[in-house]
């Protein structure tokens, strides 16, 4: 969601007019009266002076206030018309244009503000239908030929039921597939279009990843990894569900991509304002050209894991750190193993 801009304070249109009025009749009574003021000093008859100065004020003071008048409306008049063109525009589906957002009448800036943000926000929508709708085409295209595939076999009446078996497990896998990718293509896209985070809370961190760690154990056991933890006691004020996604994901390819007996490092603390969190393994590490790109969206660098995963996650995890405000960094060497830090803000709200 778009956050608010600050609006600057800015008068009314009715308070403009009415101080254009008012300007108008104090500057012509000041002058009727100096010009009555100076003919009788010049010894005029009073009639003729009030007369005259009359007739040369009331010429002056009509073209002066139609002469206003013209320029206020035109300054007023200018924006509404621009709005209303640019409605038109984006009634024919064009969402980059964007109006001028300041003006003499606070109607009329609150206006143009409120038309930029509605504007933005169909934009996002538009983004994130045409990206599900591209991402889709593109990454589903294999699993679903494989269902396909998969499908026409088991039509075959002399498959034995252990071939039957296999297939329907092999039609099984890649829909469980499909169900991962829909759900993090959504989950990305959701994101990508997001501004702020919502639901944030103060919890213990250190307990969140320990727990999360603790999901994974049937795979890290199935590895024989050795757990090495070094998880202070650490406060955080974030949101909870989308920092999970964080440390699942980051846990999970750590995992992934170790070899059978290594070692999985994870570690939080806090310091000078800072959390800062690591997950380390001693696994096949990435070619420099893979790290590059380990948070480009469905780039897998290591094919032979390219059906265990959708090439989303660590775009999900840089994407949720970057709106906590918090930084992410990728370490890692060719057969040496792969380090992720991340650091997040420490501050903690205030009691109230």
């Amino acid at each position: 969601m778009t956050k608010l801009p600050q609006i600057k304070a800015r008068p009314r249109a009715a308070q403009i007019f009415a101080v254009i009025i008012t300007g108008i009749i104090a500057v012509s009574t000041v002058l009727t009266f100096g010009v009555i003021f100076v003919m009788l000093r010049l010894k005029i008859p009073t009639i003729t002076a009030i007369v005259t100065s009359t007739t040369y004020m009331g010429i002056f003071t009509t073209i002066i206030g139609v002469g206003i008048s013209a320029y206020t409306s035109t300054k007023m008049l200018s924006p509404i018309l621009k709005i209303n063109d640019a409605a038109k525009k984006v009634a024919r589906g064009d969402f980059s244009v964007r109006l001028e957002e300041k003006s003499i009448a606070k109607e009329i800036e609150e206006l143009a503000t409120s038309f930029n943000i509605m504007v933005k926000e169909l934009a996002n929508t538009e983004t994130l239908r045409s990206d599900f709708v591209g991402n889709v085409s593109h990454e589903f295209k294999t699993p679903l030929s494989a269902i396909e595939g998969y499908a026409t076999l088991l039509q075959d009446e002399r498959l034995t039921k252990e071939e039957q078996a296999l297939y329907v497990s092999r039609i099984l896998e890649n829909t469980s597939r499909l169900s991962k990718l829909t759900h993090s293509i959504l989950s990305l896209s959701q994101l990508e279009n997001q501004e702020i985070v919502l639901q944030q809370e103060v919890y213990s961190l250190d307990e969140q990843i320990r727990r999360v760690l603790l999901g994974y154990e049937p795979l890290w056991e199935e590895k024989e990894l050795n757990i090495d933890l070094a998880l202070e006691s650490t406060q955080i004020y974030g949101s909870k569900s989308l920092l999970a996604q964080v440390w699942s994901n980051l846990i999970d390819n750590a995992i992934k991509f170790s070899r059978k007996g290594g070692t999985l490092f994870v570690s939080c603390w806090e310091f000078d304002g800072k959390i800062v969190v690591r997950v380390r393994d001693s696994g096949v590490g990435m070619s420099e050209e893979v790290r590059l790109h380990a948070f480009d969206k469905f780039y897998q660098g290591e094919r032979s894991h390219s059906g265990q995963g959708s090439g989303l996650g660590l775009a999900l995890v840089r994407r949720i750190i970057s709106l906590s405000g918090g930084t992410i960094e990728l370490q890692s060497k060719e057969g040496k193993g792969t380090e992720v830090i991340v650091t997040l803000k420490g501050d903690l709200p205030t009691p109230a």
